[in-house]
């Protein structure tokens, strides 16, 4: 019981973390010049989470990050708990991630709109080192935090509408 508690908690904090955050009011995009794969829709994929303290939270997470449409789609199968599904509306992007995705980091500023219409500013920080990807997020105040690193991402061919 003590377990499913604390995976409660990391998650739950995971999910108010992302979106505690102040946003940007205007929308930038700075991107490196050199770096074409910050215009790619890219897919990240991991089935553990790693909370403030290091614990290990199996909960298969896909992260879909598409610049075009300006959308950060989030799924997540905590254990024992409904699947969560959630958009973020891209506001600026900040993006220094090599070619191939070897290197770098990725800053995105944006809200999550919520159903009552108001809107929850987050951002979203990747690190990419030595070719592995990762998320971190942690709020001292609030001394909340989860780390992930993705053990799979793959580049997702943008569709443009017609």
């Amino acid at each position: 019981m003590k377990t499913y508690i604390n995976r409660f908690i990391v998650l739950s904090s995971f999910f108010l973390l992302a979106s505690s955050f102040v946003a940007d009011e205007t929308p930038v995009n700075k991107n490196n010049p050199e770096s074409e794969i910050c215009s790619k829709t890219i897919k990240y994929t991991t089935n553990k989470l790693l909370g403030p303290n290091g614990e290990e939270i199996t909960a298969p997470t896909e992260i879909t990050i598409n610049p075009t449409t300006k959308v950060i789609t989030l799924e997540s199968a905590p254990p024992d708990q409904e699947k969560v599904l959630f958009e973020t509306q891209i506001e600026s992007i900040e993006c220094s991630f090599s070619k191939k995705l070897l290197s770098g980091k990725a800053y995105y500023k944006g809200y999550i709109l919520q159903q009552d219409g108001n809107k929850s500013p987050t951002e979203i920080v990747l690190e990419a080192k030595d070719g592995i990807v990762s998320l971190t997020s942690y709020d001292e105040e609030k001394r909340i935090g989860l780390r992930v690193i993705f053990n799979k991402w793959e580049i997702i061919e943008n569709k443009e509408k017609p």
